[in-house]
C-alpha cells in the first residue's frame, strides 16, 4: 500500500479546515503618511510544516491544488478583514489565472464581501507574478469583468517577476508594486535609482500609483520619498500582523521630511490659485449639470463630491460631446452624471508646488491635457484650478524667480540666501552654512581680465553643484552671494565632508585657468592699489562653517559676522583651507 505524502496530508487538511491564518500589512502614503489600507498575507497554521507561505503555496503549486488554497485564503482575508476601519482597502493576492476560475468570476467572493459589508471598491485584486502570463490579450479582457465591478487592479514582484515589463506595459493597473530586490540599499545604488524613477515616470503616465515593498531602512525610506514614490510598505513602518494598526512611528520622519521639502522650497502651493468651484453629487442628473453649464457660460468644469470626498470631474466640452452623439442625448440625460464623469481626474493636495502640478497635468494624456485639476486638503474637496490658471501663474512665477537668480551663475542671490537661512532658524533647524571664498580672486581678475574671471566663478559654481548634488541632501541648499563669495547650507552631519570635497576639485581644477608660465612659477605678478608690481599666490578657496548644532544663532546677520571672522582667519591660511566654529554658546 502506497504510503501517503505527510505534506500532502497536511495541505488538505488545512484547505479542508480552512486553518489558514491571516496577518495584514500596512500600506501608507509617503507624501502624508495617511494610511492607503492592507496586504493581506496568509500563513499556514502555527508549528505546521507549511506555517511559511513560501512552503504553503509551493505545496500546493506542486499537488494542482492552488485554486481551492486561494479560495481559502481569499475568504479567510475576507473574514478576518470585517473589523477594518471604513475607507480603507484591502489588497488580496491573487494568481493571475485564479481570475479564470470560473467560481471565483460566478461571484462567491462578491456575496462573501456583501455579507461582510465590504464593497467593490475597497478590495484590490493584487496579482502576483509567481507565473507568467501567456496570453496579455485574453488576461486584460478576463481582468475588465472585475475593473467593471469596481475592483482596483494592483500588479505585485514589479522588477522580479516572469512576465516583467511586458506587464504592466500590456496592462492597466492602478497600483504597481515594486520589490524588495529593487528597493533593498536603494540609497546605496544609483542604477536602481535610475529604474525606479523610470517606473515612477511611467506609473504618472498611465494615472497609476507606486507602491514601494520590503522598505527596511531609514535610508531606503529616505531615498523613495525624495524620488516621489506614492506608498510605502515594509518593517520599517509596521511588520504584518494579525490585528489592524493604525498608528505607526514612522509617520513622523514621514511627515518631517516632507515638510523640510516644502518649507524651504520657494515654489508657491496650489492652495494659492484653487477657487471653490461648483460641485454636485454623483446621482445628480446629466439634465441638471447641462442646465447649469447653459446658466454660466464661464463655467467650465464641475467636481463630483461622495460627500467631501473628489470622485469626479465633469468638463463642459466634454460632455456637449458626449450627448452629441446619436443616442448619447437620449441615453444619458435622463440618468446619473456618475455615468459621464471623469472617474480619474487629475487630483492633488493643497501643499503641492506648483511646478509639480504643473509638471502632472502635462504628463496626462493628450485627451486630458486641459482638463481642470481638483485641489484636495487632507482628502477632502477643497477646490478647482482651471490650466489657464495654473500656466499664468507659473510663468509669473518664473519670471520672479529669474529675478533672483545670479546671471553669471544662475544660482540663487542674496534675497533668497536670508530666507533660507531665515526660515530654517524660525522652523528650529538644525544646519550648517558654508560660507565660500576664492582667494586671490581679485588679482587673478586684473592678470587675466573679467572674462576669465567669469569662467573662473562659473568654474567655482559648477565645483559647489557637483559636489552637493553628490554630497549633499534633498534639503541642501546653494547660493551666490556676488562676485566670488558662494554659500551652502547643510546638514552639520555634511559640512566638512562636503568642504574637503570642494577644495579637492577646486584645485585640481582652477590651474586650468593659469598659464604655463604662472603654474610653472606657482604665483602671479600684478600691479597693486598703489600701482607697484607685486607677487600674489595662486587662486585657491577659503570656507568658513558657522552651524547651530552646539550654539543658539539668533539670525543671519549673526551667522554673517561669525563667517567673516573665521574667513579672514582661514585666508590668512597658505592655501585651501575650511574653518569650523566649534564654539559653545557663547560670545564672540
Amino acid at each position: 500500500m502506497a504510503e501517503i505524502d505527510p505534506i500532502l496530508q497536511e495541505l488538505k487538511e488545512i484547505i479542508e479546515k480552512k486553518s489558514v491564518r491571516t496577518v495584514f500589512q500596512p500600506i501608507i502614503s509617503m507624501k502624508t503618511g495617511e494610511i492607503l489600507g492592507y496586504e493581506a498575507l496568509s500563513r499556514g497554521p502555527k508549528g505546521s510544516p507549511l506555517e511559511s507561505p513560501l512552503e504553503l503555496f509551493a505545496a500546493a503549486e506542486k499537488y494542482h491544488m492552488l485554486f481551492a488554497l486561494e479560495r481559502v485564503c481569499r475568504e479567510k482575508a475576507l473574514m478576518n478583514a470585517g473589523n477594518i476601519k471604513n475607507g480603507y482597502k484591502i489588497f488580496i493576492n491573487i494568481n493571475p489565472y485564479v481570475i479564470y476560475d470560473p467560481e471565483f468570476k460566478g461571484g462567491v467572493t462578491r456575496s462573501l464581501m456583501e455579507s461582510l459589508n465590504f464593497g467593490q471598491k475597497d478590495v484590490v485584486i493584487e496579482l502576483t507574478e509567481r507565473a507568467s502570463i501567456q496570453d496579455f490579450k485574453g488576461f486584460r479582457s478576463a481582468l475588465e469583468h472585475y475593473t467593471e465591478q469596481g475592483y482596483k487592479i494592483a500588479i505585485d514582484d514589479t522588477g522580479a517577476g516572469y512576465s516583467g515589463l511586458q506587464s504592466i506595459v500590456s496592462i492597466t493597473y492602478n497600483y504597481i508594486k515594486i520589490d524588495r530586490s529593487l528597493i533593498e540599499n536603494i540609497d546605496k545604488d544609483p542604477v536602481k535609482q535610475a529604474l525606479l524613477d523610470a517606473f515612477i515616470k511611467f506609473a504618472k503616465r498611465i494615472e497609476s500609483m507606486v507602491i514601494a515593498e520590503g522598505i527596511e531602512t531609514l535610508e531606503e525610506m529616505e531615498t523613495l520619498i525624495d524620488l516621489g514614490v506614492d506608498y510605502g510598505q515594509g518593517y520599517i513602518i509596521a511588520r504584518p500582523s494579525e490585528n489592524f494598526t493604525y498608528e505607526f512611528p514612522i509617520v513622523e520622519y514621514i511627515h518631517r521630511k516632507n515638510n523640510r521639502k516644502k518649507h524651504y522650497s520657494s515654489d508657491p502651493t496650489i492652495r494659492q490659485i484653487a477657487q471653490r468651484g461648483i460641485v454636485v453629487s454623483p446621482d445628480t442628473l446629466t439634465s441638471v449639470v447641462a442646465k447649469m453649464f447653459e446658466k454660466n457660460d464661464s463655467l467650465n468644469a464641475i467636481a463630483v463630491l461622495e460627500g467631501v470626498k473628489p470622485i469626479g470631474l465633469v468638463m463642459r466640452e466634454k460632455l456637449y460631446s458626449r450627448l452629441g452623439t446619436q443616442f448619447g442625448y437620449a441615453v444619458f440625460m435622463g440618468r446619473p452624471i456618475k455615468l459621464v464623469m471623469d472617474k480619474s481626474p487629475l487630483i492633488v493636495e493643497t501643499d503641492c508646488p506648483l511646478s509639480e502640478v504643473s509638471q502632472k497635468a502635462m504628463e496626462r494624456n493628450l485627451a486630458n491635457i486641459y482638463d481642470c485639476i481638483i485641489v484636495t486638503k487632507n482628502g477632502d474637496y477643497f477646490g478647482i484650478v482651471t490650466i489657464r490658471n495654473l500656466l499664468d501663474k507659473f510663468t509669473k512665477l518664473q519670471i520672479e524667480q529669474a529675478k533672483n537668480l545670479n546671471p553669471l551663475t544662475n544660482l540663487p542671490g542674496s534675497p533668497v540666501i536670508e530666507k533660507q537661512i531665515t526660515d530654517r532658524l524660525e522652523a528650529k533647524e538644525i544646519f550648517s552654512v558654508l560660507y565660500i571664498d576664492i582667494d586671490n580672486f581679485k588679482p587673478y581678475n586684473d592678470r587675466y581680465g573679467y572674462k576669465k574671471g567669469d569662467e573662473v566663478i562659473k568654474f567655482t559654481a559648477d565645483v559647489l553643484k557637483k559636489v552637493v548634488n553628490e554630497q549633499g541632501g534633498e534639503e541642501d541648499f546653494i547660493g551666490h552671494i556676488g562676485g566670488d563669495d558662494f554659500v551652502i547650507v547643510t546638514s552639520p552631519e555634511k559640512d566638512e565632508l562636503i568642504s574637503k570635497n570642494i577644495i579637492e576639485r577646486f584645485d585640481s581644477g582652477i590651474l586650468e585657468f593659469y598659464s604655463e608660465e604662472d603654474k610653472k612659477k606657482g604665483y602671479i605678478i600684478t600691479k597693486d592699489r598703489q600701482g607697484y608690481l607685486t607677487q600674489k599666490p595662486l587662486s585657491s578657496i577659503s570656507i568658513a562653517i558657522v552651524s547651530n548644532k552646539n550654539r543658539r544663532l539668533e539670525n543671519h546677520l549673526q551667522i554673517s559676522e561669525i563667517a567673516a571672522e573665521l574667513k579672514e582667519y582661514a585666508k590668512n591660511q597658505q592655501g585651501s583651507t575650511f574653518v569650523k566654529d566649534k564654539r559653545k554658546d557663547c560670545h564672540i
